[in-house]
């Protein structure tokens, strides 16, 4: 069962990898005529295919299913990437002002 779950995993990358080229980045990147969040638009595609799944009376198909994950895993890398970036953008905030990290947890004066 773990090689199943390697290989399930390896072509759901693949085809992530596949769209994400054919599409340009696009999933990660404001659009063209609407300026809408990444993270929002990840959101509403993953709504979508819920939304599909659910009306759908007869079997879910294996593509759903590949679709559905890929979304959670590009919303994952998304929020990984916010992250960081935030991260990033306040570590250089306490070097530009020469703020210690140690004495800027909460516990000052205690």
């Amino acid at each position: 069962m773990q090689e199943k779950i390697k290989e399930k995993c390896n072509e759901i990358r693949d085809l992530l990898i596949e769209k994400n080229n054919s599409y340009g980045n696009s999933v990660f990147d404001k659009g063209v005529l609407f300026e809408v969040d990444p993270m929002y638009a990840i959101q509403a595609r993953i709504n979508d295919k819920l939304n599909r799944i659910k009306s759908k009376e007869t079997y879910m198909s294996d593509n759903d299913l590949m679709d559905l994950t890929g979304y959670l895993i590009l919303l994952q890398v998304y929020k990984d990437h916010k992250e960081k970036r935030a991260s990033d953008i306040l570590n250089q905030i306490h070097k530009d002002f020469g703020i210690d990290k140690k004495s800027d947890n909460g516990k000052e004066g205690a």
